[in-house]
């Protein structure tokens, strides 16, 4: 992922992000752990796993679910019980479930982090906007490739130095444990609030 700013420069950023965070006027937090929990006691995902899982990730997104394709169920329910084993999955594969879901990156990444948080992170506009300082245009945010990159780049930020103040403050901001993916991602989600003339 090509960025203009260092990983310092991002992390000044996050650490003013994370003074400024209050827990209380983030109403979406009450059902994150509960959409965790549901896949964590799951042993294995199955279609109707599948079906409500993706149901309630798309009360996370700004609109319906109009298009499921349960054309390949049984190599969509593979790839999901891979990433919940803890693999990483390819292009190709992401863009298999991309197709299933909506056709819908943005979807699909929530659906996946639901599934392991400690792996996969959570893909919208404004985390792309914080990101790299550009209108996330739908050709931009939807390729496969820009969310494989953006999930190397949070390991590489995971691994700074500066990384573990700024994860055990946001721990305390959220009020629950939470991975070093979802601090990453909820602080840049949140980090266009706090940059000048840009919409949040």
């Amino acid at each position: 992922m090509k960025r203009d700013k260092s990983n310092d420069e991002t992390f000044l950023q996050l650490t003013n992000i994370v003074n400024n965070f209050k827990s209380t006027d983030e109403n979406y937090l009450l059902s994150y752990p509960y959409f965790l929990n549901y896949f964590q006691n799951l042993e294995s995902i199955n279609l109707e796993n599948l079906v409500i899982g993706i149901s309630f990730t798309y009360s996370w997104m700004p609109t319906i679910l109009k298009a499921l394709n349960l054309k390949n169920t049984e190599e969509v329910l593979f790839i999901l019980n891979e990433v919940k084993k803890g693999k990483l999955i390819d292009e190709q594969q992401l863009t298999t479930l991309k197709t299933t879901f909506n056709n819908s990156l943005v979807g699909t990444s929530k659906l996946l982090h639901f599934i392991n948080p400690k792996q996969y992170a959570i893909w919208d506009s404004r985390v792309f906007r914080f990101l790299n300082d550009v209108e996330p245009h739908k050709y931009r945010l939807e390729k496969p490739r820009a969310y494989i990159e953006y999930l190397k780049l949070i390991e590489e930020l995971k691994n700074e130095e500066p990384f573990t103040t700024f994860f055990e403050l946001m721990k305390q901001k959220v009020g629950y444990d939470i991975t070093e993916y979802r601090a990453l991602e909820l602080a840049f989600f949140k980090g266009t609030q706090f940059k000048i003339n840009e919409p949040s």
